[in-house]
């Protein structure tokens, strides 16, 4: 199934600079393959669920082989069968055709 969705991890228990989890972060996602867009509070991304599942357990064990005593992971998930979603552009290029509409 495809989806599409937004991952948020949140180290708990550590200090207060989180740069080197979000790295760790980032860096897994980047591996992964999935289509993704980081933002200031989570990733937006799109992919297949059980890729998308894989990449949360990492990322979240990522943050704990890191050091983080605990971690919370947020994950919103959406899926259709109306259309074919992966054949569809990806979401990063939806949102800056939205924003380049609303700017004329």
């Amino acid at each position: 199934m495809f989806v599409t969705g937004e991952i948020q991890i949140v180290p708990i228990g550590t200090e207060a600079s989180l740069t080197p989890y979000i790295a760790k972060v980032k860096s897994v996602i980047e591996k992964s393959g999935l289509e993704h867009s980081m933002h200031d509070s989570g990733t937006n991304f799109q992919g297949e669920y059980s890729l998308v599942a894989d990449v949360a357990q990492q990322c979240m064990q990522s943050v704990l082989d890191s050091g983080a005593p605990r971690v919370l992971c947020y994950l919103k998930l959406g899926a259709r069968n109306d259309k074919d979603a992966a054949a569809d552009i990806p979401a990063a290029e939806k949102v800056a055709a939205h924003l380049k509409s609303l700017a004329q």
